[in-house]
C-alpha cells in the first residue's frame, strides 16, 4: 500500500478529526474510507463521456434558447397588455367625460317626469270633478223632467171651467171642445 501526503487548512483537519472521532477509527482509515466512497459514486477520474457531455450541453442550448423564444414572447405579450391597459383607461377616461352629462340628462328628464306626473294627477282630479259636475246635472235634468212631466200629467187632469166671456161668446157644449 502507497501512501499519500497531502496539505491540509486548519479548520478542515478540524472537521475530519470531529468525523474520525465518531466512526472510532484512525485519521488513516477515514481518509481512506472517503475516498473510496468518493470513487465508487462518481466513478473514475476521467470522468463523464465526452459524447455525454455534449449530448448533456446541446439540450441544455436547446432548452435555453426555448426558454429564451418563451421570454421574449412573455415580453411582448406583456408590452401588448401594457398598451391595452392605456388604450382601456383612455376610453375609461372619455366613458367618465359622459357619464356627467348623461347623468344631468337623465335628472332633467326625472324632473320632467315627475312634472307630469303631477300634472297628470291634476288632470284626473279635474276629470274627476268634472264627470261628478255632469253626473250632478243629468240628476238635475232627469229630476227637472219628471217634474215638467208630472205637471203636463197634472195640468191635463185638471178641468178648469171656462171663464165667463168666453162661456158668453161660446155656448157651453162648445167650448169643451
Amino acid at each position: 500500500m502507497q501512501r499519500v501526503h497531502v496539505p491540509f487548512d486548519e479548520p478542515t483537519l478540524a472537521q475530519i478529526d470531529k468525523e474520525v472521532e465518531k466512526s472510532g477509527g484512525s485519521r488513516a482509515q477515514w481518509l481512506s474510507s472517503a475516498v473510496a466512497q468518493y470513487l465508487a459514486h462518481h466513478g473514475p477520474l476521467d470522468g463523464p463521456d465526452l459524447d455525454t457531455l455534449t449530448h448533456d450541453l446541446t439540450q441544455q442550448k436547446i432548452e435555453f434558447e426555448k426558454l429564451w423564444k418563451e421570454n421574449q414572447q412573455l415580453k411582448r405579450d406583456i408590452t401588448s397588455a401594457k398598451k391595452a391597459e392605456e388604450t382601456a383607461r383612455i376610453d375609461m377616461g372619455q366613458l367618465a367625460g359622459q357619464v356627467g352629462p348623461l347623468k344631468d340628462q337623465l335628472a332633467t328628464a326625472s324632473s320632467e317626469l315627475e312634472t307630469m306626473r303631477i300634472d297628470m294627477g291634476l288632470l284626473n282630479r279635474d276629470l274627476t270633478h268634472a264627470m261628478d259636475t255632469i253626473k250632478s246635472r243629468d240628476q238635475q235634468i232627469s229630476f227637472y223632467e219628471a217634474q215638467i212631466a208630472n205637471l203636463v200629467q197634472s195640468l191635463g187632469q185638471l178641468q178648469l171651467k171656462p171663464g165667463q166671456e168666453e162661456a158668453k161668446v161660446k155656448h157651453w157644449y162648445q167650448f169643451w171642445k
